[in-house]
């Protein structure tokens, strides 16, 4: 029978199975005290048995095993960054269009230590230049630490990792309004193959992971052309891309299922590693590794050892401090 059950050429054997009898976690009275016992105390012993042997296991090399769903939370974590830096082509773009490209803008990434989404932080309009940008800081609306929690998980509001400004610096952009006009079109073009590949491989359904911060990013220039007593022309002509992003994302997908592209894991890859050594996109990212690790470690738990009752259970922990 145990044979029946093998999973991936992986044998069932006596030693790589084990028993936790559940009888121990039941309220008894006291005739059968010692029996349920001794019941925890064989469960404790095959824990600590199964501890052993995983650490005996040989470790597997998951940075070299790509899987399909690896893919696709790369380009999930991806999908901020890569709009973040699009955005940003798109400001320098207008900014040359205006031929007002005498410092060109970059874009400042920081790691927060909460969790935050574009519905419950704090967001203020800030003067750039001849845009207003809206930031979003790292405090919430209120004082109120699970108020995210509280958000709807209905796509509309985008998750916060990193904090992101922008400001000019006094370089060359080194492009001409052409060039930074057709940098925009082939990196939409690039993030429209990754949803592509998504979709084939029906990892993304109806989920798109760029579409919820475009139109973010749309409704905060909308916002901002709403304020009647303000006259954010270069602003007008951001919102007029976004406006037509839409249209654009229709034809790239027309365009790619014409072509019937099918990628192969590695250059889906070739095409992520090629995003991540855009000098934007891996400050954005080093922010929310960053950002992970401090909500880890907020959220860590050290049992003390004096809490462990159970003596086999606590000789193990002592033998691997």
């Amino acid at each position: 029978m145990l044979d029946d059950e093998q999973l991936y050429n992986i044998s069932v054997t006596k030693e790589n199975s084990f028993y936790f009898d559940n009888e121990s976690f039941l309220n008894v009275d006291e005739y059968q005290r010692q029996e349920y016992i001794n019941s925890r105390d064989a469960s404790v012993a095959e824990s600590v048995r199964l501890l052993t042997y995983i650490e005996q296991c040989k470790s597997l090399n998951l940075e070299a095993l790509l899987s399909l769903h690896r893919a696709a939370l790369d380009i999930s974590m991806l999908a901020r960054p890569l709009m973040e830096t699009m955005r940003l082509i798109i400001y320098n773009w207008k900014l040359s269009e205006a031929n007002l490209l005498i410092s060109h803008m970059v874009l400042n990434s920081y790691p927060i230590d909460n969790d935050i989404c574009t519905n419950c932080a704090e967001m203020k309009f800030v003067e750039l230049g001849p845009f207003l940008l809206t930031q979003y800081q790292s405090t919430l609306l209120n004082s109120n630490e699970n108020q995210h929690l509280r958000c709807l998980t209905n796509k509309k509001h985008v998750l916060i990792e990193s904090t992101v400004t922008y400001e000019f610096v006094p370089l060359p952009a080194g492009l001409k309004k052409e060039r930074w006009q057709s940098s925009f079109y082939n990196f939409l073009f690039k993030c429209d193959r990754l949803l592509h590949f998504l979709r084939q491989q029906e990892l993304s359904n109806q989920d798109d992971p760029f579409q919820p911060i475009l139109e973010r990013y749309l409704e905060e220039e909308e916002q901002i052309s709403q304020m009647c007593d303000l006259n954010y022309d270069m602003n007008q002509r951001v919102r007029e891309v976004f406006e037509s992003i839409k249209q654009m994302r229709q034809e790239n997908s027309q365009k790619l299922s014409q072509l019937n592209e099918s990628l192969s894991l590695n250059q889906v890859y070739q095409i992520i590693n090629e995003f991540i050594t855009i000098p934007t996109v891996k400050k954005q990212i080093d922010s929310i590794k960053t950002s992970r690790r401090l909500k880890m470690v907020k959220q860590e738990c050290i049992i003390p050892k004096d809490s462990i009752n159970n003596i086999i259970f606590a000789s193990f922990i002592d033998s691997h401090r």
